[in-house]
C-alpha cells in the first residue's frame, strides 16, 4: 500500500478540528509552560536554567508527547471511529502520521517557547531543537501505543499514568542511587537530558554522546515496530 499525502492530510484536518473541541486537551497543552515560568521565577543558587528547562521538557514530552496522543487516540475508540479508520485503507503510517502531528507541532513550539523563557543562549538552539525533536519521536509512540490499548479516554490514566511516569520520575531521580542511575541510562529523555547538559556547557556532541545517541534511536525503532503490530493487532482482532 503506497503512503498517501492525501489521506495524512485528511486527518491531521480532522484532529484539528476535534483538538478545537477539547477543553481538557487544550488547557494541558498549557501546564508545561505555566510551570516553566512559575520554576524560572524561582531561579537561585539551588536551581540553574539548565536544570529548569530540563525539569520542563522531561514534562512536556510526557504530559504533551505521550498523555494527550494517548487521550485522542483512546477518545476515537469512544467516538466509534478507530475502527473505521482500521477498516479503510488507511495504513498504520499513515494513520500515526495524521494523529499525532498535531500533537508534534505542539511539543516543538513548547519546547522552542521554553527554551527562551529561562532565557538560554540563542546560540545552542539548534542542537536543542534536534535533540528533543528525537525523544519527542519516541514519546508520541509510546502515547499512541497507550491510546489504541486504553478502551477510552478515562482509561489512559490508568494504562497509561503508570509508564509515563516511569519516565518522568526515574530521570529526576536518577542520581539518588546506583539502581535509579542504571534504569535511567536505557531511557531516551534521560540521555536526552545527558547531551543537553553537555550541550549548554559548550561542549560538543562526540564519542561521550554516542552511546546516548544510540539509545534514543533505539528506542525510535522499537517503538515504530511496536505501535506497526499493535495497530495491526488491534485492526484484526477488535
Amino acid at each position: 500500500m503506497e503512503f498517501s499525502i492525501r489521506r495524512v492530510n485528511a486527518l491531521f484536518k480532522k484532529e484539528i478540528k476535534d483538538l478545537v473541541k477539547n477543553t481538557n486537551v487544550l488547557i494541558m497543552f498549557m501546564f508545561p509552560i505555566i510551570f516553566c515560568i512559575i520554576y524560572s521565577n524561582l531561579l537561585g543558587e539551588n536551581i540553574s536554567r539548565v536544570q529548569v528547562l530540563i525539569m520542563c521538557v522531561d514534562l512536556n514530552l510526557t504530559l504533551i508527547s505521550s498523555f494527550v496522543i494517548a487521550m485522542l487516540i483512546a477518545e476515537e475508540k469512544e467516538k466509534n471511529t478507530l475502527r473505521t479508520l482500521m477498516l479503510s485503507a488507511v495504513s498504520p503510517l499513515e494513520f500515526f502520521t495524521g494523529k499525532v502531528l498535531i500533537t508534534f507541532v505542539t511539543s516543538e513550539i513548547i519546547n522552542v517557547a521554553m527554551f527562551f523563557i529561562v532565557s538560554m543562549d540563542a546560540k545552542y538552539i539548534g542542537k536543542y531543537i534536534l535533540l528533543t525533536t528525537l525523544v519527542v519521536f519516541s514519546m508520541i509512540g509510546i502515547g499512541a501505543i497507550i491510546g489504541l490499548i486504553a478502551p477510552n479516554q478515562m482509561a489512559t490514566g490508568v494504562v497509561g499514568m503508570p509508564v509515563i511516569m516511569i519516565f518522568y520520575m526515574i530521570p529526576m531521580f536518577a542520581g539518588i542511587n546506583k539502581a535509579l542511575t542504571k534504569t535511567a541510562e536505557f531511557l531516551p529523555n534521560y540521555n536526552m537530558n545527558l547531551m543537553l547538559k553537555r550541550v549548554f556547557k559548550g561542549e560538543a556532541i562526540g564519542i561521550e554522546s554516542v552511546y546516548s545517541l544510540a539509545v534514543i534511536l533505539v528506542w525510535i525503532i522499537i517503538i515504530g515496530a511496536a505501535f506497526a503490530y499493535t495497530y495491526n493487532k488491534i485492526g484484526i482482532d477488535k
